[in-house]
């Protein structure tokens, strides 16, 4: 039987996954990209440049101007 706190909880996480899903939809493709391959593939920063045939340093870039955009966007929400 759940309780009104685990249910509470559920809710919650149900509510920031559709939260997140949003604000990943929001993002360039670009940074989009990057995301889903570190964060959901866990691709290290050297396998995603290489996947992505582009230089460590723009992977990097990237993924730091995604975090922040991403931050900022759900900010807002």
């Amino acid at each position: 039987m759940r309780t009104r706190r685990t249910t509470r909880r559920l809710c919650w996480r149900k509510n920031q996954g559709e939260l997140l899903r949003d604000a990943l939809a929001k993002l360039s493709p670009e940074h989009r990209e990057i995301i889903d391959l570190v964060y959901y593939h866990e691709k290290s920063v050297d396998d995603a440049a290489e996947i992505l045939s582009n230089p460590r340093a723009t992977v990097k870039t990237r993924m730091f101007y995604a975090r922040k955009k991403l931050a900022e966007i759900v900010e807002r929400a």
